[in-house]
């Protein structure tokens, strides 16, 4: 049975169609059908169900992607490692992810790729982009708080970042002026990240309190404007420390403090799991996680 045919199965297995799963693996799709028809003559079973354009798995072929799949990973890593050891690792390595991670938390720590003749380039991407960028090629890496599960991507932990209601000070000393915090916060505009409200709502919530019908007065895509914004004093917003330390530290915000304690959001790296076949990547992979970690 060969190393090539299961790793032409899992990838099939993954993308759900012979078409993707021959890009990924620059083969043709004639190649990948006869991958494929080899390896269900060697088990004598069905792998996939033949729909449109499209494959469904047999419960012969989960069994064997939820067998091989983790082992077959690492073993193409631990051979992409090796062929770094001789590769020329120089090139570009395409980021994706929203542009106040990519500048503010992400930028400080890529001075290492840079030292290796590794190339960048930033896209701003948001929500459900990143993903599709991964997974079209279009992004070597994406760095996000955490996404949808996905079998073709995999993820490490980058770090915590604590979330913070902050506001200028006078609009601060406002708030909490009032006989209780919810009052207060109900009382004074606020600035969001998104329609969605995702940070807002969650610091909100892990505190238990209720804002009524606070008035919102500016939704942005981006958090860098959602500080100046603050700092300009135009109400509060949830923005995390990373963002707004140094705003913090020369008194053009202040912090407002929860009764339940400190919330923080993780980040996260992202990488298709077939990208880290190549010396290249899975270099850069390891040099981004080093300069976090460090």
């Amino acid at each position: 049975m060969s190393l090539v045919h299961l790793k032409t199965f899992l990838e099939v297995y993954r993308q759900g169609a012979f078409t993707r799963a021959a890009d990924t693996l620059g083969l043709t799709q004639p190649a990948v059908t006869q991958h494929i028809a080899a390896l269900e003559t060697i088990l004598e079973r069905q792998l996939f169900h033949r729909v449109s354009r499209a494959v469904t798995p047999t419960d012969i072929a989960h069994d064997l992607a939820r067998r091989i799949g983790d082992h077959l990973d690492l073993t193409e890593e631990i051979l992409a490692e090796f062929r770094a050891r001789s590769s020329h690792l120089a090139g570009t390595v395409h980021l994706c992810g929203p542009s106040d991670i990519l500048s503010d938390l992400v930028a400080p720590h890529l001075h290492m790729l840079c030292a290796e003749r590794i190339s960048l380039q930033l896209h701003p991407t948001i929500g459900d982009e990143i993903r599709e960028r991964l997974l079209s090629g279009n992004a070597d890496f994406g760095f996000s708080v955490p996404l949808p599960p996905d079998d073709r991507i995999a993820h490490a932990p980058l770090g915590r970042e604590e979330l913070m209601l902050v506001a200028t000070p006078s609009l601060a000393a406002r708030i909490e002026s009032e006989d209780t915090l919810s009052r207060g916060l109900e009382r004074t505009p606020f600035l969001s990240y998104s329609i969605e409200r995702d940070l807002l709502r969650q610091w909100i919530e892990h505190h238990q309190l209720d804002i009524g019908r606070a008035e919102e007065s500016v939704t942005a895509p981006d958090l860098r404007a959602l500080r100046g914004l603050v700092a300009a004093g135009l109400g509060w917003s949830v923005l995390p420390r990373y963002l707004v330390s140094e705003a913090l530290e020369t008194g053009k915000i202040k912090a407002i403090e929860g009764p339940n304690g400190c919330l923080t959001i993780g980040y996260e790296l992202f990488w298709t799991k077939a990208s880290a076949r190549t010396p290249r990547i899975l270099r850069a992979r390891d040099l981004i996680l080093e300069g976090f970690a460090a």
